[in-house]
């Protein structure tokens, strides 16, 4: 369920795109908005057409070699996916696209992905890409924890011929080629990173996407070029500036006076106090992020007892949540999942808001008062919710209370099981239903925050989540339809909303797509 606020402000044309591909990978939608009065062209002071864009961000990012030790995170997307392209794309709509790799096949048994690559692609100094720097791209892109949290059952590549590899896997996974998309699936030079290694590759680096990095002046401004030997038609916008503006004001004053032209992420709140007049305006879709509230089941917590569980499930009204902590523009979650992630399953159970019916579970609860924190990040939007759900379970006798901290608090108590719930905005960085299963690792290792959260039906909903992994289609569904039917049946978790993603603008800046994961594409802008 969608609930809109009031929209007066913004300009949002829709455009759902849709694209068979051999993969069978889609779904979601996307928002992409044009000003349909725009001239096209955007001239200076001078007379001269503008060529250059502007783009405010509050996070900087500092990462940009995909592949390196430290790896990267969602702040870096805004120079990776314009340095790097990737085999395939990732598009608005959720929806896999050709790009290096202009088709591909899967073996029967899910274990050989057959990329045939397009001919003639040029690297930013000039060579020419080849199957060996695919080859040598995944060979590293896996050695560091984002590539392989991104691009999972990776074994190793093989180059057929100077425009096919074939990737291999150790055991099949049906989100594969949405890694692939990932920032973790960037194209680099074999040639030049054995010239230059990491750190050389991090000062200069060099992909084959439209943009050229220039430069970098830390917390201030990073410049890119447009790639004039893309081998697509290069970019519209010649010069692209990602400036750090970490305060929200700033950022829609320097927009309403056309001192920048997009701000990335920008709060709700601050769109809807845009200054139409003045030629600024700002779209939103849902994004990958879903905001939900994980209920502790350890000894002696609340949550201990499944009658409480219910009752917190019953009580909450997630209409509320969603007007209150995103003035309604946001889409209400009857699971963990977002409607965009590939594998997304149909016909699962729901829990109605009933006030009532929470009370009769608390009171067969056979609780007494006993207090039930939630703990949040300090200054986030599941601060803002938690604020409200605080007030929606006092209402029905729950002593409950918040624990605002900063992350690495937050994260501490976590991992330690020391909370009754905690909410949190989770993404998933391959809009796969996959990343559902992050919350049910029963036996790896690596998910230390999991290791002290376990539930009674850990180890069942981990078993469906493996074999979820190898499945395909409608087999795969079904897995996740059992999954998330065990989540609300036992209420380990109570999902309220997907976090919209949003970007603010000047309305003479055509081609602006929303992407679910916040990441930024110039080569769609133009004047």
């Amino acid at each position: 369920m969608k609930l809109n606020g009031k929209k007066s402000l913004a300009l949002i044309l829709a455009a759902t795109l849709s694209l068979g591909i051999l993969s069978g990978c889609g779904g979601g939608g996307s928002t992409e908005t044009t000003d349909p009065n725009a001239s096209g062209a955007v001239s200076t002071e001078s007379g001269a057409q503008k060529d250059s864009a502007t783009l405010a961000t509050s996070g900087e990012p500092t990462r940009f070699f995909p592949h390196g030790s430290e790896g990267s995170n969602n702040n870096d997307y805004l120079v990776l996916n314009n340095i790097y392209d990737t085999l395939v794309f990732l598009d608005a709509d959720g929806t896999l696209q050709p790009s290096l790799a202009k088709e591909w096949t899967i073996s029967e048994d899910g274990l050989c992905y057959t990329f045939k690559l397009q001919e003639g692609v040029k690297f930013h100094d000039g060579s020419t890409m080849t199957a060996e720097d695919v080859v040598f791209t995944f060979d590293l892109a896996v050695q560091n924890s984002t590539g392989k949290a991104l691009i999972i059952n990776y074994d190793h590549a093989e180059a057929v011929d100077d425009t096919t590899v074939n990737i291999y896997l150790t055991a099949p996974y049906a989100a594969f080629l949405n890694g692939c998309a990932s920032r973790s699936g960037g194209i680099i030079s074999k040639a030049y990173y054995e010239e230059v290694g990491e750190e050389g590759y991090q000062e200069a680096p060099i992909g084959t996407g439209p943009y050229k990095f220039v430069s970098a002046v830390s917390g201030d401004t990073i410049t890119l070029e447009a790639f004039e030997d893309y081998w697509r038609e290069p970019a519209s916008i010649k010069t692209v500036y990602i400036k750090t503006m970490t305060d929200a004001s700033t950022q829609i004053i320097s927009l309403e006076n056309g001192d920048i032209d997009a701000i990335n992420a920008p709060a709700i709140s601050s769109c809807l106090n845009l200054n139409e007049a003045s030629g600024a305006t700002w779209a939103s879709s849902d994004s990958a992020g879903r905001v939900t509230m994980h209920i502790s089941t350890n000894p002696g917590q609340p949550g201990e007892n499944d009658e409480f569980r219910k009752a917190v499930q019953c009580a909450i009204n997630k209409e509320d949540v969603v007007q209150g902590a995103t003035e309604g523009y946001a889409t209400v979650l009857d699971i963990d999942m977002c409607p965009s992630y590939s594998g997304y399953p149909e016909g699962y159970k729901t829990v109605a808001y009933d006030v009532e019916a929470a009370k009769a579970h608390l009171e067969a609860s056979g609780y007494n008062g006993e207090e039930f924190q939630i703990i949040v990040e300090a200054g986030t939007v599941s601060d803002t919710t938690a604020q409200i759900v605080q007030a929606q379970l006092m209402e029905i006798g729950i002593n409950c209370t918040i624990n605002a901290v900063d992350t690495p608090t937050f994260n501490d108590l976590w991992y330690a099981g020391t909370f009754g719930a905690m909410i949190r905005n989770t993404s998933s960085s391959l809009l796969d239903a996959d990343g559902f299963l992050n919350f049910f690792m029963a036996t790896e290792a690596n998910y230390a925050q999991t290791l002290n959260n376990q539930h009674p039906r850990t180890q069942e909903i981990y078993d469906l989540g493996m074999e979820a992994r190898a499945a395909q289609g409608d087999a795969r569904k079904e897995l996740y339809l059992q999954m998330v039917d065990i989540c609300t049946d036992e209420a380990y978790e109570v999902p309220l909303f997907s976090n919209p993603a949003t970007m603010a603008y000047r309305s003479n800046l055509n081609g602006i797509k929303v992407y679910p994961l916040g990441v930024v594409y110039f080569y769609d802008w133009s004047w």
